[in-house]
């Protein structure tokens, strides 16, 4: 899936969907509305762009735009607010 070009994209619900899957489902809560990050962070699909909710989330580029990354979906995911944005 190949979202858009290299500026910060704005996401659809469909992307959001898809981005927000790639999290590790969560063993205790319900699979379809929470994930783990990479980081082992619990994050909740409806608290998108959320920072004022500990269980918020954005989309983070695994390798950054300015290091060459790109809005490829393979270089996308979900990642808990705070530590996307102390990265």
């Amino acid at each position: 899936m190949k979202i858009t070009p290299k500026r910060r994209p704005q996401w659809t619900e469909e992307e959001l969907d898809a981005i927000f899957n790639k999290g590790k489902p969560s063993s205790i809560f319900s699979k379809s509305e929470y994930r783990v990050d990479d980081y082992g962070n619990l994050i909740m699909r409806s608290r998108y762009g959320d920072a004022s909710s500990s269980l918020g989330w954005e989309v983070d580029h695994i390798k950054p735009i300015k290091d060459g990354g790109s809005n490829e979906f393979s270089n996308l995911r979900p990642l808990k607010i705070s530590k996307n944005r102390g990265r």
